[in-house]
């Protein structure tokens, strides 16, 4: 009787592992069901914020299901991340990821979120930055500004996008190589900051093409350096920072994160599906019309890449956290 048992229990512990094994299976074929959150931790109308809505504008086609861009600004992009990082690993809350709240802020502050919190589904793509002043600012040069910071220690005033997010660590990078003292003013992505420098609440700041281009094309702002190796096509008569004596690169990437413990099935298929959104005609000529383009790499490469930035960073806090 007690060995009729055993062999029951057995039986009963063999076919339910089966079950498990097989609704693990078809959910992951079945991915997804119901439409899809995409968090971006960065503020309302700054380049992250209008990438991804250029994301979602072609999406449709290649998922299933919707994505929902949903934004939770704070903490330079803290906010958003710890949320992503709490949710349930199942392909259903994702992360626009970036160097500020992913590499940069939890490297040197300890605070937000690291890949040890995260799979990775893809890197979109990368852009570098403008330092720009407004069209009426005395400064026609980086070099112009530089003098006149050294000439009134701590009277320059800087906006950037988040502490430690790529435009203050921009920044740092110069005001090391240069020895400027400077006041530096907080804004919850690039929409505020943009707001504060046209506004005249800051005198000078660092962001991207999509949300500074417009109003560089339209003679509102002055672009006094482009922080890359070379001119962007867009903007040929604006010089880089390092044709200025400047040594200094902003690479800004954008990429897709998901809770630790995603399924693996479920990160493919949505890396897949990036892949194909990043290639497509429409979404191409979107973000070419405001100075980016597609640099995208898959999960093995991009965490590669991500692991390797996050360590650097953690040396960078040497030179420039205070």
């Amino acid at each position: 009787m007690a060995k009729q048992f055993k062999q029951t229990r057995w039986v009963f512990w063999f076919f339910l592992m089966v079950l498990i094994l097989v609704s693990h299976v078809a959910e992951a074929q079945e991915y997804p069901v119901k439409p899809i959150t995409l968090v971006n931790p960065g503020g309302a109308g700054g380049s992250t914020d209008l990438l991804m809505r250029a994301v979602i504008s072609v999406s449709s086609s290649y998922l299933e299901q919707p994505i929902v861009l949903d934004l939770k600004p704070g903490g330079s992009g803290a906010v958003g991340t710890d949320f992503v990082a709490k949710a349930a690993p199942d392909g259903y809350t994702l992360l626009c990821g970036g160097p500020g709240w992913n590499s940069t802020l939890p490297a040197i502050e300890g605070r937000s979120k690291g890949p040890e919190y995260f799979d990775a589904v893809c890197r979109i793509n990368y852009n570098s930055s403008f330092t720009l002043v407004r069209s009426e600012s005395p400064f026609k040069t980086l070099n112009e500004a530089i003098q006149w910071a050294k000439a009134n220690p701590n009277k320059l005033v800087f906006g950037n996008t988040g502490v430690w997010g790529a435009a203050d660590l921009c920044w740092k990078i110069v005001r090391h190589q240069t020895g400027i003292v400077t006041r530096d003013v907080p804004h919850e992505g690039g929409g505020p900051f943009i707001v504060a420098l046209l506004g005249g609440h800051v005198d000078i700041g660092i962001t991207g093409p999509p949300i500074s281009l417009p109003h560089i094309q339209a003679g509102k702002l002055r672009a006094l350096a482009y922080n890359d190796n070379k001119r962007l096509a867009q903007a040929p008569n604006v010089p880089t920072a390092k044709e200025q004596g400047i040594d200094v690169i902003d690479h800004f990437w954008r990429s897709i994160l998901v809770p630790k413990g995603t399924p693996p099935s479920v990160i493919n298929k949505l890396a897949a599906a990036f892949k194909k959104i990043t290639e497509d005609p429409s979404f191409v000529e979107m973000i070419k019309k405001f100075g980016e383009e597609v640099n995208y790499l898959g999960p093995e490469e991009f965490t590669k890449m991500w692991k390797e930035e996050y360590e650097s960073r953690k040396q960078l806090a040497k030179l420039y956290k205070k």
